[in-house]
């Protein structure tokens, strides 16, 4: 028997309309006790089963949400996706979940993607090329509800779920300083993304309080560890003079930096201190234990959901709001004081 019996083939073996298997399956008061038992009875027989996909999409709803994240390689978005998936399943919502894998080109298939799928509407955190917010305004004005979260556009007037990148740079510099160091560099993230520009404004901050300059001490690194290793491998193999400390725009930076000193024969803390960004999973497995700012990942992820939600189920048109969470600075080993 096929798998995919429709009412129609309900209709044919009993010889009775269409329209009238359509309305003895939904309980309506015109159809007769009789014809809608032999309805029951057929579709049990023939294994039939409702197309909820094609029931939901005449009450415009698929219970399916999409999720665009740039990638999977670091624990923070995996963490984020939990918190979401936390609220969605209680709501009753599947996710749809996608990665761009850093690319532009590749982001904007999965939001075409998704829209393509029915999602009732799109969480995502986007991609260090940028370039896309004339796809997100499209999206947005044909309907489509979007929040972002982490990385977001700053020229789109959109929900947006976010800690404050610049104060908390400026603590983990504040701490670096605390500590007695003075010669402070920054290997920051890529210039595409607003959070790199916050972080770096908090690094020049805490500097310009305690009448230093951050000039020329800020090298653009990236992202993964391999960005991190690379551009300290850079700075040691230019032979300049190595800084007290580093603040780093992520974990894995950090994480990568940390093993270029490591291999270079310094010492992690007591020669060059290093604090990341982010509380990876990594950060207490690595030796010295990293000093970081943990950002409330899962906390994100539930009230990006609680925003997207608030959006659909709203009956009539939400002004886009910004949701501003609390993080900290965990002080451990990487920088510990001289």
């Amino acid at each position: 028997m096929s798998n995919h019996i429709t009412i129609k083939d309900i209709a044919k073996a009993l010889g009775i309309s269409t329209s009238t298997v359509s309305r003895a399956l939904s309980d309506a008061w015109d159809v007769k006790r009789e014809t809608r038992e032999q309805v029951l009875a057929m579709a049990q027989k023939l294994h039939y089963h409702p197309n909820l996909n094609a029931k939901n999409l005449q009450n415009k709803r698929t219970g399916t949400i999409g999720i665009i994240i740039p990638e999977f390689v670091n624990s923070f978005f995996p963490n984020v996706v939990l918190g979401i998936q936390e609220v969605l399943y209680n709501e009753n919502y599947h996710m749809f979940i996608t990665q761009s894998n850093e690319n532009r080109g590749q982001e904007l298939d999965n939001l075409r993607l998704l829209q393509e799928h029915n999602v009732e509407g799109i969480i995502m955190s986007i991609t260090n090329e940028g370039g896309n917010e004339d796809a997100y305004k499209e999206a947005m004005d044909h309907g489509m509800p979007l929040v972002f979260f982490n990385r977001c556009p700053k020229t789109l007037a959109a929900p947006k779920v976010l800690i404050d990148d610049s104060l908390m740079a400026e603590k983990a510099v504040g701490h670096l300083i605390d500590t007695g160091r003075r010669n402070i560099w920054h290997l920051a993230g890529p210039i595409n993304l607003e959070i790199s520009a916050m972080r770096a404004e908090g690094y020049a901050n805490a500097l310009r309080k305690h009448g230093m300059e951050p000039d020329g001490k800020a090298v653009t690194a990236g992202i993964f560890i391999k960005d991190g290793q690379e551009a300290m491998e850079r700075l040691i193999g230019q032979g300049v003079e190595l800084p007290d400390a580093i603040f780093c725009f992520n974990d894995p930076v950090a994480i990568g930096a940390m093993k270029a000193l490591k291999n270079a024969g310094k010492r992690v803390s007591e020669d060059v201190a290093i604090v990341g960004f982010s509380e990876g999973s990594m950060a207490t497995v690595v030796e010295p234990q990293l000093t970081t700012v943990l950002q409330p990942m899962k906390e994100m992820g539930r009230e990006a959901a609680r925003l997207l939600l608030d959006r659909i189920q709203a009956k009539r048109p939400v002004a886009p709001r910004t949701v501003c969470l609390d993080a900290r600075l965990n002080i451990r080993a990487s920088s510990s004081p001289q």
